[in-house]
């Protein structure tokens, strides 16, 4: 079973996005901050991270930043889940390796689809 790990203190998000995930058969790990979700995908290598560009103690793109510094861990990919729709405010985001986008609200589909292009169940 593919694991996904979803890193958002926005709890509406993070649980609507968690049951969409473990309904299409995915092993979900959640967590409300950025050192937590880093020390998961330390512990857990994680297969897809959905990441919160704006995380109150750390950035999704500083994660993904810090990530990079590790071979394995640089390889994981990543979606950015955002509330900015502003191309400025996701430059950042997509000149990331491996890296999509989705803005928040999203859309049920627009999330499975974007998981299932980087890893399929």
């Amino acid at each position: 079973m593919r694991k996904i790990l979803i890193v958002d203190d926005e709890t509406d998000y993070l649980n609507i996005a968690a049951q969409i995930l473990k309904n299409a058969g995915f092993f979900v790990m959640t967590a409300e901050n950025g050192e937590d979700g880093l020390d998961i995908i330390a512990k857990e290598s994680p297969d897809l991270l959905i990441l919160d560009i704006g995380l109150p103690d750390i950035s999704g793109i500083d994660i993904k930043k810090q990530l990079n510094k590790n071979l394995t861990a640089s390889k994981i990919p990543v979606i950015f889940f955002t509330v900015c729709s502003d191309m400025e405010c996701l430059r950042d985001a997509l000149n990331q390796n491996n890296c999509k986008y989705l803005i928040k609200p999203f859309n049920p589909d627009d999330l499975l689809e974007k998981v299932n292009s980087f890893i399929k169940n």
